[in-house]
């Protein structure tokens, strides 16, 4: 239980090993191409400042880098950091696990090549271990109608992925829309639980078919031994062997049926509070 203090010291104990297990490979280790001198830069530059966010149930900051933005060369290089250290005890999810989590979904998302997840990488930071992830900035201008196939279709992928890794806390306003209609998502901390737990906004794509495009990329990773090995081997380093071979064995469903689940009505839709 999440109030054994028995059971946090083991938690706390198991997820340093986990957190400095994952540093072997180094920030990029597994991260799409094109995040990799973003990645490096997350884990690497030099701090210049911290501030704490005041919304959401756990302790979450703002970090400034001695770096520039990846897509705004005149902004300054920004990242939401979040310790394990100001993680708020959940009853379903081991403490001391949420920031591996927030990391391991980037993994897959960029093992998928999806790019909707932000470059996410792992950091010993002003208050210890923690993920740090680029900072988005929403676009200045509401999508236009020439936008809507794309923005559909980029919903479509981010349901794909949470199906994949089981997130159980997928609400709207964790889909920002960015410069040039691109959808990002973050908060993905409530993920990977090695039972059924997705609680998504997206609810409504259940029962339909996973865009063909979509399907072709998961199939193409399904179909990899040594990708599908290599992205296995990374989630291990963050999570437990059971979480790591349901997460497989939703990747074999999910190839198997490429269709969204159908979720019940009150489980599977998240609350809102805004």
């Amino acid at each position: 239980m999440a109030g054994d203090s028995g059971g946090d010291a083991e938690n706390v104990g198991r997820g340093r090993s986990r957190f400095e297990a994952a540093l072997t490979e180094g920030p990029a280790g597994g991260g799409r191409q094109a995040d990799v001198e973003t990645l490096r830069a997350l884990a690497e530059a030099p701090i210049e400042g911290t501030g704490q966010l005041l919304y959401g149930s756990n302790a979450v900051f703002l970090i400034e880098f001695d770096a520039s933005d990846p897509d705004l060369p005149d902004e300054p290089l920004r990242a939401v950091y979040k310790p394990t250290r100001g993680e708020r005890p959940l009853w379903d999810f081991p403490r001391h696990t949420l920031y591996l989590r927030e990391t391991a979904a980037y993994l897959v998302d960029a093992a998928l090549d999806l790019g909707h997840v932000p470059p996410t990488t792992l950091r010993d930071g002003p208050l210890g271990p923690g993920s740090v992830q680029l900072f988005v900035h929403p676009a200045e201008h509401d999508p236009g109608p020439d936008d809507s196939d794309s923005l559909e279709l980029q919903l479509r992928q981010v349901a794909l992925l949470d199906v994949l890794v089981n997130n159980a806390d997928r609400k709207r306003a964790h889909l920002l829309v960015t410069q040039g209609a691109r959808v990002r998502a973050i908060d993905n901390a409530l993920t990977f639980l090695p039972y059924p737990r997705q609680r998504t906004a997206l609810i409504a794509l259940g029962g339909t078919q996973i865009p063909r495009s979509a399907e072709a990329r998961l199939r193409a990773l399904a179909d990899d031994a040594a990708r599908m090995n290599a992205l296995s081997a990374r989630l291990a380093r963050l999570l437990s062997s059971e979480e790591v071979d349901a997460f497989v064995h939703r990747v074999r469903e999910l190839t198997a049926d490429p269709v969204y689940p159908v979720l019940d009505d009150w489980d599977g839709r998240p609350f809102e509070w805004w």
